[in-house]
């Protein structure tokens, strides 16, 4: 074999070693939070829940392999906007937001609002008078605590943050808060808690409709975010979504992805 062939064949080589390692993406390590029915730590102290689920089923379909960890959410999104090949979700996704990932989805589409117990805040309060007259609850790095300062709660007077959404319940049936940010897709479950506890959950002012997503590290490449938001939209026209959300949320929320992932072909 001559110099000149040797040197060729060593080249070409090279060539497959370094686009064998392009090709082979990094894994992808996924992070949620306790966001019943989504996710939540099951009696064996596993991650559960229907959205769980979807995207473990995404997962398979992509080959993309790994546990997804549960932690508080001042902690989770820490983590995925200092490190690399994070998977985030339900991230809800805003205009602060924007840089700091690549997005898929949306996983759920809906309204929030602040809703209080009735015998504490009656049918329709005053909303000038809310931050005087009553303290409101959230979870730490929330989307929606700038919109609750915005009423004129401020954290250490009238506004308590927790480590996670479900706290505000506990804290409002203790009497410990008077208001809380429920998202549309709590409000049945949050209601039957408040029931059971002999109370009424009303609405006192619709704060904004919000789209959650998993929110990818910008390092993940533009063909992998491609593949995953084409898997996920396929769930919703498949009827995959449809079969693990209809249990525990409405047809309305159901319709909102399955029409989005119609529109999306449509435009394709």
């Amino acid at each position: 074999m001559n110099a000149k062939l040797s040197c060729v064949i060593w080249l070409f080589s090279i060539g497959l070693v370094v686009s064998g390692s392009v090709v082979k993406a990094q894994p992808l390590r996924f992070l949620t939070e306790h966001n019943p029915p989504g996710e939540y730590l099951n009696e064996q102290g596993e991650v559960s829940g229907v959205t769980a689920s979807l995207v473990r089923i995404l997962q398979q379909q992509l080959n993309e392999p790994g546990d997804i960890e549960l932690m508080p959410w001042g902690r989770a999104l820490s983590i995925a906007r200092a490190e690399p090949d994070i998977v985030l979700f339900e991230t809800v996704r805003t205009a602060d937001r924007e840089g700091w990932f690549k997005w898929v989805g949306p996983l759920k589409h809906y309204q929030i609002a602040l809703y209080g117990l009735k015998h504490r805040v009656g049918d329709t309060p005053s909303l000038a008078a809310l931050p005087r007259n009553y303290t409101a609850c959230n979870y730490r790095n929330s989307a929606t605590v700038g919109e609750i300062k915005a009423l004129g709660f401020t954290e250490g007077k009238n506004l308590i943050l927790t480590s996670k959404s479900g706290d505000c319940l506990d804290m409002l049936l203790l009497g410990r808060a008077d208001l809380m940010a429920v998202s549309e897709l709590s409000v049945p479950g949050f209601s039957a808690n408040a029931e059971e506890a002999g109370s009424q959950l009303v609405m006192v002012k619709y704060l904004s409709e919000r789209k959650r997503y998993l929110a990818f590290s910008r390092n993940v490449s533009d063909e992998r975010i491609a593949r995953w938001q084409a898997a996920l939209e396929q769930s919703y026209s498949d009827g995959t979504m449809r079969k693990l959300y209809q249990p525990v949320y409405s047809e309305q929320i159901i319709r909102r992805l399955e029409n989005f992932a119609a529109n999306q072909q449509q435009k394709n």
